[in-house]
């Protein structure tokens, strides 16, 4: 497998949509933490 370069941000969010999926965090505080919009998130979910 070859080498991934992602951006800070990207690495963040990534972070972040994890811990909403396995229930650590809420979709809501998700928002807030990647200061967008609860649309915007649900619009980053895997599936």
């Amino acid at each position: 497998m070859g080498l991934i370069a992602m951006s800070e941000r990207d690495l963040q969010r990534i972070e972040v949509l994890s811990k909403v999926i396995d229930g650590r965090m809420t979709l809501v505080t998700a928002a807030h933490v990647l200061d967008l919009s609860t649309r915007q998130v649900r619009r980053c979910w895997p599936g």
